[in-house]
């Protein structure tokens, strides 16, 4: 390691690989990549990361013991600190703690999980609230936050802090550009609905209760695609064995293979509807393309994402109605003939740069 000053360092999880692949391509690709520095908790052998061309990147895979001498050396010649989620191990956050000249340059990047589901609710009672004290107070006490949804400042506030500054910056890099050049000359015309169910093996997409709502159409011409790539395998095998249960085999796509990102754009304009029954900011990515491309996208009405996209203007459907619709009303074309202002806003390239930017900015 070498003594130069880092001016802006980012620590990264392997939680999620199309955030990192695309953030530090944003960065490298259009700032000044010499200010920044990544590190990834993970090893570069993984076949899901595409970002070892950049010379600004550092592989950590545990963070931990050897791992972790490194990692504080790097946080103290850092000048800012961004901490792209917090699923880091709740005792780095306690290290960081005791340790208030990092807090002080460290900016928390949050992801939905790390906002939303951060409490532990298992093993032994006094270990789980030692360990949620400390989730906690790491929250309370960075010097800055950046909200990458525009609801997801209110629920900071509400749980953590009402006076640590929070920035909005967008974390959408498959700007429209990009988008349209995935777009088929021609699109597929067999005469089947391709539906779209969640967008990972996690709980919180509701799949099960999503698929019984479909039920009652399984002799119509449909197709249902399952994206189950990453989250839960237990959780997978659950609706994989529903979905069979309530459907024929032919009607029945599961994705369980990783798909190049732009392989998969182009699969996504292939989609007819997409059902989406999250109640928290989740599968973000995955909903405003479908947006962007209007496609038809169904939503609980009693969400945050349901009530911030009807309150932007933009065309969602309550999944809840479902099971209550024939199926020409569910299969209808949405209404909308292109995306909504702030779906262009948020596919928008030079925007997106501008917000980071500002972030970058703000620390200086």
């Amino acid at each position: 390691m070498s003594d130069k000053k880092i001016k802006y360092l980012h620590l990264m999880t392997d939680s999620n690989y199309v955030t990192v692949n695309g953030f530090t391509a944003l960065v490298n690709d259009n700032l000044n990549a010499n200010e920044h520095f990544f590190i990834v908790r993970d090893t570069k052998d993984n076949p899901r990361q595409q970002i070892d061309k950049y010379d600004n990147v550092l592989w950590l895979p545990e963070a931990q013991g050897k791992d972790f001498s490194v990692l504080l050396g790097y946080l103290k010649k850092a000048e800012h600190i961004y901490w792209h989620s917090m699923g880091w191990y709740w005792k780095t956050q306690l290290k960081m703690l005791l340790r208030p000249s990092i807090m002080k340059k460290s900016t928390w990047v949050e992801w939905g999980a790390d906002l939303f589901n951060w409490r532990r609710t298992d093993g032994n009672r006094i270990v789980r609230a030692l360990v949620n004290l400390v989730h906690k107070l790491w929250r309370c006490n960075v010097e800055s936050v950046v909200a990458i949804f525009p609801t997801d400042e209110a629920v900071y506030r509400e749980q953590f802090s009402k006076k640590v500054p929070v920035m909005h910056a967008i974390y959408s890099v498959y700007h429209h550009s990009l988008i349209d050049e995935q777009k088929p000359e021609q699109f597929r015309n067999d005469g089947v609905t391709h539906i779209l169910v969640g967008h990972s093996a996690t709980p919180l997409c509701n799949h099960i209760d999503v698929l019984d709502s479909l039920a009652k159409f399984k002799d119509e011409s449909i197709m249902i695609h399952i994206p189950l790539t990453y989250g839960e395998t237990e959780y997978a095998e659950r609706v994989k064995a529903r979905a069979l249960e309530l459907f024929s085999p032919e009607k029945v796509h599961f994705l369980t293979e990783n798909m190049p990102l732009w392989d998969y754009v182009h699969f996504l304009w292939d989609i007819d509807i997409g059902i989406f029954k999250v109640y928290r900011q989740i599968a973000l990515g995955n909903i405003c393309r479908l947006l962007y491309m209007t496609k038809k996208v169904y939503l609980p009405s009693d969400s945050i994402l349901y009530r911030y996209f009807t309150d932007a203007d933009t065309e969602v459907y309550d999944c809840d109605k479902i099971a209550e619709m024939t199926f020409d009303d569910f299969a209808a074309k949405p209404e909308m003939t292109e995306p909504s202002a702030y779906i262009q806003e948020r596919m928008t390239l030079e925007k997106v740069i501008a917000q980071w930017q500002r972030v970058f900015d703000s620390a200086n």
